[in-house]
């Protein structure tokens, strides 16, 4: 009977040692959707989706799916920083189930750093890149809504 491998004793406190060091600059909100991020992944053919990109080297791309005018599901991917990384869990669960005319106003970079209790300074424009790309995806979703063909010609 093969036995199960138990995680070597480093590792965890290797493990917890990053932990305590990404506590010392983020909320634990964020070093929550940090190390267990939300909805990470794209959706198969969703109703709306955009790409955006930072100055800095990283791009983030949300997906949406439609139920009628609610959001029913959203996802994310990016090849951002952590702070980026949380900022996007957390909007996903902040439009989830959220009517889509109604939305834009809870998505916000305000709201995204409330919901994960602030970022320092340096990571701000984290929130600001992720509510670009969660409103061109609306505002993509909007546009698939009124010409439903075009969604026929989407690359995902």
């Amino acid at each position: 009977m093969p036995q199960s491998k138990k995680p070597h004793p480093k590792a965890d406190v290797k493990q917890e040692d990053a932990r305590a060091k990404l506590r010392e600059h983020y909320s634990e909100k964020a070093v929550d959707h940090m190390l267990r991020p939300r909805n990470m992944g794209p959706l198969r053919h969703p109703d709306g989706q955009a790409r955006t990109e930072s100055g800095h080297g990283e791009a983030v791309e949300f997906f949406l799916q439609l139920d009628g005018e609610r959001i029913s599901d959203c996802a994310f991917w990016t090849d951002g920083c952590a702070a980026t990384l949380a900022c996007a869990s957390a909007a996903t669960e902040l439009a989830r189930d959220k009517p889509l005319d109604k939305v834009l106003a809870v998505v916000t970079a305000e709201r995204i750093l409330t919901e994960l209790d602030g970022l320092p300074e340096g990571n701000v424009h984290c929130a600001h890149l992720v509510a670009s790309a969660f409103r061109e995806a609306a505002a993509d979703a909007r546009s698939q809504k009124a010409d439903p063909w075009k969604k026929l010609y989407r690359k995902t």
